[in-house]
């Protein structure tokens, strides 16, 4: 291999090396936080602006304890992902926007681990100094969850959840990104812990 050969490969290393560099330093200024719950419901009734037992209709009442009698009652709701991405696009060849093509989670409810699951889309964060959202869908058995709590315990726990709609800080979220950028797939080397109090990265 002739001289200018070897120095055109060695540029092109270089360049493919500070670009790399670039999108993990880019990649960890990434930042999350649980920002809220949306559309709660246990078994088919829905909690919206309900905060107490006694905002349960008589409907309602029925409904939930012919569920638990039979053993289930399905949680279900939208727990929403902040992601901040401080990395601002100074011109068109210089992207600092990413893709979350997967985004595998365990949800923790005061300290005890709940259900796992992944996103079913990926999720676009803009690299605008914007916030993107990540919406995690989360059904599982209540029943199955805390057996011991008895009816009203499962019952308080999911109108503990609605009243904390806008700072969930009964959850905590373990996930672990795959971020597709220009330079294919990165994925995280740990699990991050994501709260409601503070941002994570």
């Amino acid at each position: 291999m002739n001289k200018k050969k070897y120095f055109i490969l060695v540029l092109v290393f270089a360049f493919a090396g500070c670009g790399i560099v670039k999108e993990i330093t880019n990649l960890s200024r990434l930042q999350f936080r649980l920002a809220n719950i949306e559309s709660i419901k246990i078994g088919s009734v829905t909690l919206t602006n309900k905060t107490s037992i006694r905002d349960l209709s008589s409907l309602d009442v029925l409904k939930l304890s012919a569920s638990f009698i039979r053993g289930n009652i399905p949680l279900e709701f939208v727990l929403n992902v902040e992601v901040k991405n401080p990395n601002a696009e100074k011109n068109a060849s210089s992207k600092s926007d990413f893709k979350i093509s997967s985004f595998p989670w365990r949800l923790l409810i005061n300290g005890r681990e709940a259900i796992t699951g992944n996103i079913s889309s990926p999720v676009n964060i803009p690299g605008n100094k914007g916030i993107s959202y990540i919406p995690v869908g989360v059904k599982f058995n209540l029943v199955k969850f805390i057996k011991d709590k008895g009816y009203e315990g499962l019952i308080d726990l999911a109108l503990n959840l609605a009243r904390q709609k806008s700072s969930p800080t009964q959850l905590e979220l373990f996930a672990k990104p795959v971020i597709t950028t220009l330079l294919g797939n990165i994925n995280y080397p740990g699990e991050l812990k994501i709260i409601s109090l503070n941002y994570t990265n």
